[in-house]
């Protein structure tokens, strides 16, 4: 019997004739799974994981029993033997049925154009778009192989676009890119694309509403109460200094070229705590080395070989050799045993920025580490694939001008020090970054970030910093309302205006743009804390910390911040001990010694914080300091009074 199985859409399977076959569903699961696996046998335990999640649950073993005894009557029924099972595990008879999916591994060799027409075709409907809810490990999975499907389309019409010459190839790329804009609507890449194949058309306009249309879905969805009048202004400023990201369109006949862009570069740094999660060196090893492979296999990432990936780990200057080696990624690797039980830590970072893309643990206890590394391997690269995917569209637009790119990065590096020196320093740095390019959101919201921080280190309530924070903040977020890191300075802008509810959005909105954005998160924090919420805040600081292990100094500042609202005055020196530079928190150790009733160390840090800014006034302070609540605002002012403010 010759059998197709389809996964695009419907999952079915299909005979001869093209009629459905009845088939167990999970069965079906089974062998879509496995299709991506070794010819070897897959173990039974890891297929009832993955199939059932509750690996605590013994009856995710009796449920899977009772899916093989339905299957293996099915196929006597059938009369042909699609999945193999063994006392211990199953495989796939390989040559017993074809798959729709199998497809996407034979294109390569044929034409750009007819892979692109084929491809187009087969995805048309999303990978199993008909399934019914299933465990949150099939979730996954099935995420991470609709970002692999569109991964591979994007290359495919990369391809394609030197050859795409007739009116019929034109129709093509723009219905491929049309398929990818679906997914991913904020890729610049393909905005370009769209665009060209559009004018080549002679129907620009086209064009222009569906962007226009995405955008005022974006906007819909922010709900949050921005002043559109004045951003329209400065949308109109940027349009008007804007200079094109690509030439115009080609004429028709020299076809529609589109330079391909070098695929960013990831090094996979090894853990260097194997014995310490009780891992033997050559498992923890091996279990990298497949990571590293899977890796390899991406069609949209291009990785930095293991041995030189050890040596960026082990040097002093780590940060000199990603630099010197151009790479864009670093997956951070730990081996960890916390609480008796080992997990692997992995942590995407955008290497220009340090920004955390992606975070993850896996827990180790539940698997066999022999038998189910790469098992691991695959979702980690998977994963991967997609985050990087959406990524790029941001890395487009930080390295479309490298002046302005250049004084951006000098800009950040000198935000990391808290004092005004380097504020300022920054500031200029930031400045010379928007000269370059007036659009460059990143520079903008670093324009607004130390207009905060200047506010805040001087305390004089200075409003037309926060006024000018807010402003810069704005106008980040007309520049590109798809970064997080204009929403995040508008937070915080916001929080000193004293609109917390506004700020809570804000700062929300900012979280779900970048969920792993550790300095967004740690802002969301602060203002939860100031929203008289300190035990929400304490958890959201606990997050960032535990997505930025090496937390800069305004972590530990706002971690001190939550456990002084809680009346843990202990907790809060400790977290202020911890930072490289204490001075910005004088004041508020000063208040928790005096609140511990340690008033000899009260005034020395009361005095140290005089030394610091001799104009502080605490009336006035008071006044500018939002507090949802007034007991918050008595607790403050009481502890400060005690310490001799």
């Amino acid at each position: 019997m010759s059998l197709r199985l389809e996964s695009f859409g419907a999952l079915r399977l299909l005979n001869a004739a093209g009629e459905p076959v009845s088939f167990p569903e999970k069965g079906l699961l089974t062998l879509c799974y496995l299709l991506d696996g070794p010819d070897s046998e897959y173990s039974r335990g890891t297929l009832a994981r993955f199939l059932w999640d509750n690996a605590d649950n013994p009856d995710i073993m009796a449920n899977l029993r009772k899916m093989i005894s339905r299957v293996q009557a099915r196929q006597a029924e059938l009369g042909v033997e699609l999945l193999v099972f063994s006392a211990t595990g199953v495989r796939i008879r390989r040559g017993a049925f074809v798959a729709d999916r199998s497809e996407l591994d034979t294109l390569s060799s044929a034409d750009p154009l007819d892979v692109l027409r084929r491809l187009v075709s087969l995805l048309q409907s999303n990978f199993l778009a008909e399934l019914a809810d299933q465990s949150a490990s099939i979730r996954e999975w099935v995420s991470s192989e609709r970002s692999r499907h569109m991964a591979i389309l994007v290359d495919a019409l990369k391809r394609a676009l030197p050859e795409a010459r007739s009116r019929a190839d034109i129709s093509l790329i723009k219905e491929a890119a049309l398929r990818i804009f679906r997914d991913a609507p904020d890729d610049e890449n393909i905005r370009h694309i769209l665009l060209q194949a559009y004018e080549a058309e002679g129907h620009l306009e086209n064009a222009r509403q569906l962007f226009e249309s995405r955008s005022r879905d974006l906007q819909r969805s922010l709900e949050i109460g921005l002043d559109l009048q004045a951003l329209k202004e400065v949308r109109k400023i940027f349009d008007a200094s804007r200079t094109p990201a690509l030439p115009a369109a080609p004429a028709m006949e020299s076809g529609v070229i589109l330079k391909a862009a070098p695929l960013p570069r990831l090094a996979l740094l090894p853990p260097a705590e194997a014995g310490a999660a009780g891992l033997k060196p050559i498992l923890s090893e091996a279990l990298i080395e497949d990571v590293t492979i899977g890796l390899c296999a991406l069609n949209s990432v291009s990785v930095v070989a293991p041995h030189t990936a050890t040596q960026i780990a082990r040097h002093a200057d780590r940060s000199g050799m990603i630099l010197r080696h151009s790479i864009s990624y670093i997956l951070d690797t730990r081996l960890t045993a916390g609480g008796g039980t080992p997990s692997l830590f992995v942590q995407l970072v955008y290497a220009a920025n340090d920004e955390v893309i992606w975070a993850e643990r896996f827990s180790l206890e539940k698997y066999d580490l022999i038998i189910d590394r790469r098992e691991i391997a695959r979702r980690i690269a998977k994963e991967l694939s997609r985050q990087i995917r959406q990524n790029e569209s941001v890395r487009g637009a930080f390295e479309s001008n490298p002046a302005a790119y250049h004084s951006y990065l000098l800009g950040f590096r000198d935000m990391k020090r808290l004092s005004l020196p380097d504020i300022r320093r920054a500031r200029r740095a930031f400045r010379d970054a928007v000269q370059h390019s007036a659009h460059f959101s990143p520079a903008l919201a670093g324009l607004a970030h130390t207009f905060l921080m200047e506010w805040l280190l001087t305390a004089r309530g200075d409003g037309e910093l926060i006024r000018l924070a807010e402003d810069y903040a704005n106008r980040a977020i007309v520049a590109d309302p798809s970064l997080a890191s204009g929403f995040h300075q508008l937070g915080v802008a916001k929080l000193y205006l004293n609109d917390l509810d506004e700020s809570l959005v804000a700062l929300k909105v900012a979280e779900e743009l970048s969920p792993h954005y550790a300095d967004g998160i740690a802002s969301y924090a602060d203002t939860l804390v100031h929203a008289s919420r300190p035990a929400d805040g304490l958890a959201k600081i606990e997050r960032a910390i535990s997505l930025n292990p090496l937390s800069p100094a305004d972590y530990l500042w706002a971690k001190a911040g939550a456990n002084f609202a809680l009346f843990r005055y202990t907790e809060a020196l400790d977290a202020i001990s911890k930072m490289d530079d204490r001075t910005p928190a004088d004041r508020l150790a000063a208040a928790c010694w005096a609140m511990l009733g340690d008033m000899k160390n009260a005034r020395l840090y009361m005095r140290k914080a005089r030394e610091t800014n001799p104009d502080f006034d605490l009336d006035r302070w008071l006044t500018l300091v939002p507090f949802k609540e007034a007991w918050q605002k008595e607790q403050y002012c009481e502890a400060l009074q005690k310490a001799g403010f």
